[in-house]
């Protein structure tokens, strides 16, 4: 008889439904309702204050959603802001791209400048110009917020809740978890695919048997959980959260016993411990967990380990392409030998998300053709039905 593991389910699922429409979402039309209703009202992240250690630290982050620029910077009063990339004198790119480190930005276009708080400090042969009141020609600033080191903004006018409310029962579960890792690498790529096609991509587990059997073969379940189940599947009223199950039986090649003897497991091994995590990592104390996945809806994926986590942040550029950045994170190293094992995760991490954008481009394409009317989503792609219902209540107007 076969090993069987059945997945444990929190939240309201018995309203997600298991055949979806997606085509229907593929067309322009639905993509310029979803920006307004979607992406404009969404709290979304942009970043890491770490990407901003130091007063006058800045990042360029654009977003091709809606064709904008923000310029992210910590203030003398170790503040982080973020301002749109835009001189107000005639709307010029102050900072071209990239970060660094300044005490004014000046335009190179009238040499008009702004301090890091974002105020106006010089206007080019002011006395020519008329009615300008400097004090209400700062940089715009858009609104954001602060979670765990990562940098969170709404582009709306006035936010219709604070990030608090829109993380929900989230937001307090993962103190003093981030800040302990650092970036090992990052990858970015424009796929021809819809953003939802992109997100689903790398929230569910169904497909890591078949589409990752040469790259992380044997990474997940084992022989008592053949058919990889997830031990648990949360759904919060906009996010959710699944845990995914490691392999106790696993079979480690020579590379990858190379990098467990040097250092900490991470994918496509895991040693499944759990000690001094925050309570939000492996929710459910499954006895073999590899790491969480959880999608903060509509623009982040992260899939979370005990010394690693990976952060696929989403931005639709329009109905049929989006833009993907996979940043991987991990443990800092003591010694060469930790930094050798740290390289082959990152490897990893580089060739299993080459194979899950070569789907969204297949699967984008036939969709389009129309030749079906629905997607089929079984139990354990509840994450997926779940993402549907969310981006239709937005939609409505109703979350």
């Amino acid at each position: 008889m076969r090993a069987h593991l059945d997945s444990v389910f929190q939240g309201t699922v018995e309203d997600l439904p298991s055949r979806i429409n997606v085509g229907s979402l593929l067309t322009a039309e639905n993509f310029a309702k979803e920006k307004e209703t979607i992406w404009r009202k969404a709290w979304m992240s942009i970043g890491h204050t770490m990407d901003a250690p130091e007063k006058g630290s800045y990042f360029v982050h654009d977003i091709p959603t809606f064709k904008l620029s923000l310029l992210v910077v910590r203030g003398q009063d170790e503040k982080v802001r973020v301002f749109h990339n835009v001189c107000r004198h005639r709307g010029n790119k102050i900072i071209r791209e990239g970060s660094g480190k300044k005490t004014v930005f000046t335009c190179n276009f009238h040499g008009w400048n702004f301090g890091i708080d974002g105020k106006l400090r010089n206007i080019t042969d002011a006395k020519e110009f008329e009615n300008c009141d400097p004090d209400q020609l700062g940089l715009i600033e858009v609104n954001s917020e602060i979670w765990n080191s990562f940098i969170f903004i709404n582009l709306a006018e006035k936010p219709h809740c604070s990030l608090q409310e829109w993380l929900g029962p989230m937001f307090s579960q993962y103190n003093d978890y981030f800040e302990h890792q650092e970036k090992v690498a990052s990858f970015k790529a424009v796929v021809n695919g819809n953003w939802h096609l992109a997100v689903n991509a790398f929230t569910e587990g169904y497909h890591t048997l078949y589409l990752h059997k040469s790259t992380a073969r044997d990474y997940q379940g084992g022989k008592t959980n053949p058919d990889r189940h997830r031990p648990q599947i949360e759904i919060f009223d906009r996010h959710h959260r699944y845990s995914a199950p490691g392999n106790p039986d696993k079979f480690f090649v020579r590379g990858e016993k190379i990098a467990a003897k040097y250092g900490r497991l991470m994918i496509p091994a895991f040693d499944f411990n759990t000690e001094g995590l925050p309570p939000g990592i492996n929710p459910s104390k499954h006895d073999k967990w590899a790491f969480d996945v959880i999608e903060f809806f509509p623009n982040v994926v992260m899939l979370i380990g005990n010394c690693w986590h990976n952060e696929i942040t989403y931005w639709p550029i329009d109905e049929g392409k989006t833009l993907i950045t996979n940043q991987a994170w991990a443990y800092k190293t003591k010694n060469l030998g930790e930094r050798i094992s740290r390289s082959y995760f990152r490897a990893r991490v580089r060739d299993v998300f080459r194979e899950d954008l070569n789907t969204i481009e297949a699967q984008h394409a036939a969709l389009s053709s129309g030749v079906m009317e629905e997607v089929i989503l079984s139990r354990q792609e509840m994450a997926l039905r779940h993402h549907y219902k969310v981006n239709r209540l937005m939609m409505e107007g109703k979350l």
